[in-house]
């Protein structure tokens, strides 16, 4: 039975005619490492959030382990689903370790403390994230980077079944884009998580993911491994630009632009 199946989906905002998406249909197994990839505005970010809940679709289906998404309670929902968005802003300032706490929100009860169980599985979120040694430090005062290590290790203290992450590098320099992947991938393998993450970073998906999903104007483009779906082809379709393809002796595709994306030229 597949962790996810989404079938005919589509959605639509109210304020944003000419975006929706049209009539999806894909389902993720349990274990896999995959990527949602496409220009902005192509849905990747709506998909996601269709997925965790936080959208309702405008039609067709989205099951979860066999069951209507809809039909999950949302506390039991958030038990086994995480979403990370882009950013987070917090009104009040607040420390790492009651940020990653907010992940065990709901197990406790409305006026129930955390436990000792509970203190465990938090430490070990940031350990996992390589971000133990943050904990006592206020959230405000990390780097984009470590802030994107601590909101992971808050998710991973619902201790889920699956994390849906929106475009968690997007600000990061290239050596915090790296780490942040090593630790996806590390948590996919050493955890058994399946994890869905946005984004845009071609090569770095390429490299650590098993799975990608190409998305253009609300459609699925292409599914399949890095090698079936990045294809010079498939990137002058999905986004516009001409690339080379570059041969790795790690076996994954690489990709350097060949010439600018298409522009209208306007008069100043």
């Amino acid at each position: 039975m597949p962790l996810f199946e989404i079938k005919n989906l589509s959605f639509r905002y109210p304020s944003l005619s000419q975006f929706q998406l049209r009539q999806n249909h894909f389902s993720i197994e349990k274990g896999n490492l995959t990527g949602l990839l496409g220009p902005n505005g192509a849905g990747k970010s709506t998909l996601l959030k269709i997925m965790a809940g936080l959208l309702s679709p405008a039609g067709g289906e989205i099951n979860f382990e066999g069951l209507s998404l809809k039909k999950i309670p949302i506390r039991e929902r958030a038990k086994k689903i995480a979403y990370v968005s882009q950013s987070m802003h917090f009104t009040f300032p607040l420390s790492v370790w009651e940020i990653v706490e907010m992940g065990r929100h709901p197990y406790l009860g409305r006026f129930e403390v955390m436990g000792s169980k509970d203190k465990s599985i938090c430490e070990k979120a940031l350990d996992l994230c390589d971000a133990l040694e943050f904990r006592d430090r206020s959230f405000d005062e990390l780097s984009g980077g470590e802030k994107q290590r601590v909101l992971l290790a808050s998710a991973l203290a619902q201790t889920p079944r699956v994390l849906l992450l929106d475009e968690p590098t997007l600000s990061l320099d290239l050596s915090h884009q790296i780490l942040f992947f090593e630790i996806i991938q590390k948590l996919h393998r050493e955890e058994g998580l399946t994890v869905v993450v946005a984004t845009h970073e071609l090569n770095l998906a390429g490299r650590f993911l098993e799975r990608l999903i190409l998305m253009k104007d609300g459609k699925v483009a292409g599914d399949g491994t890095p090698k079936e779906t990045l294809t010079p082809k498939n990137i002058k379709s999905v986004f516009n630009v001409e690339v080379d393809k570059i041969n790795h002796r790690g076996g994954f595709p690489l990709f350097a632009p060949k010439s600018k994306p298409a522009v209208i030229a306007r008069k100043i």
